[in-house]
């Protein structure tokens, strides 16, 4: 989506800012609030323009979704478009969810799956439990199969 705020309404959201922040800036030389226009806007018009082509991107990127029925399904990637004395134009990627209607539930046909268990199925699972719960105890008697052992080994190389 393509989206245009022209260059009037930038400048006078700038300038609306500006002469609030005149009424309350200090800057050496003048008493707060009788800082001049022109100084304002020379100390503080940059930071001022960026912060109202933020706030300008974020609400006309809404008012479009509104005015053109969109939901995003997540946050848009915004490539500016940069051209002096044109206003602020972008662009905004973002996915949207789907437009779907759903179908009458009288027309579904559901089959319920059977499953069948054999006596083999349940004596493999009793079986595999019981070697995943296994019970190690200490017993002095020779290792056999299906024992746990532990050793302490200690090698060495001709003697070293």
């Amino acid at each position: 989506m393509t989206v245009r705020v022209p260059v009037e309404r930038i400048e006078q959201e700038v300038e609306s800012r500006l002469r609030t922040l005149a009424q309350q800036a200090k800057v050496a030389g003048f008493r707060p609030g009788k800082v001049p226009y022109k100084v304002v806007e020379r100390k503080f018009g940059g930071a001022v323009r960026r912060e109202v082509l933020g706030d300008l991107m974020q609400s006309s990127l809404r008012e479009a979704l509104v005015q053109e029925k969109l939901r995003p399904a997540g946050g848009p990637r915004i490539e500016p478009k940069v051209e002096a004395g044109t206003g602020l134009e972008y662009t905004a990627t973002f996915e949207v969810y789907p437009e779907f209607t759903l179908a009458g539930v009288d027309t579904l046909k559901i089959t319920r799956p059977a499953a069948e268990i054999a006596e083999h199925d349940v004596d493999s699972m009793l079986e595999k439990l019981r070697r995943q719960r296994v019970a190690w105890e200490a017993v002095e008697r020779p290792s056999q199969a299906g024992d746990r052992v532990i050793i302490d080994y200690q090698g060495d190389i001709a003697g070293a």
